[in-house]
């Protein structure tokens, strides 16, 4: 089966209610849903962000033929939202992107290494990594073709996203895992 057919055959799969698939070095990844102190940062993004840009959570990225994450939040300006119904986005426009992480030793080795290698080998900008297991952000900058980690913080404290964005994001709404809100949290 080539590429082509295989990507088709995976928009069109019939994914039971709770489930998402993510195309990931070349093998359909099934996930349960996240709970709500994962889906917090994404539509923090979305509601908040200022004009010029927008935010959008649950977009598919389309790095490479085999390899397709579903980012929990992008951020855009607002004039390079693509024009089609593509399911996947090319990501020579995206100036963020989040990812939060999950709880399973999978999940974590591929938020925290997998994601965060293609997405700087796919030239993003800026990776924010957002972790309720120890209720922390973490923003990482492209230097050349890895990424540093510039800022970092507990929820409660802003996040100040780097020029050309250039605006805060606050995270006073977002919980750790296994809590209710605060800076601290245990694994779930």
């Amino acid at each position: 089966m080539g590429i082509d057919a295989f990507i088709k055959m995976w928009h069109e799969l019939d994914v039971p209610n709770g489930q998402h698939v993510e195309l990931l070095d070349g093998e359909l990844v099934m996930q349960a849903n996240p709970g709500p102190c994962h889906d917090l940062p994404g539509p923090t993004f979305v509601r908040h962000i200022p004009e010029p840009f927008e935010a959008w959570s649950g977009r598919g990225l389309m790095l490479t033929d085999d390899y397709r994450p579903r980012a929990d939040a992008v951020v855009i300006r607002a004039e390079d939202r693509p024009a089609g119904n593509e399911a996947d986005w090319p990501v020579q426009n995206l100036l963020a992107v989040v990812e939060t992480v999950s709880t399973t030793r999978t999940a974590i080795k591929r938020d925290w290494e997998d994601k965060r290698e293609r997405y700087a080998e796919a030239g993003i900008p800026v990776y924010l990594i957002v972790d309720p297991d120890d209720a922390t952000w973490h923003l990482l900058q492209l230097d050349g073709r890895h990424y540093i980690e510039t800022a970092k913080g507990i929820f409660g404290q802003e996040i100040p996203m780097p020029e050309p964005m250039g605006f805060t994001v606050r995270t006073a709404g977002w919980h750790p895992y296994g809590g209710t809100g605060g800076t601290g949290g245990t694994s779930a």
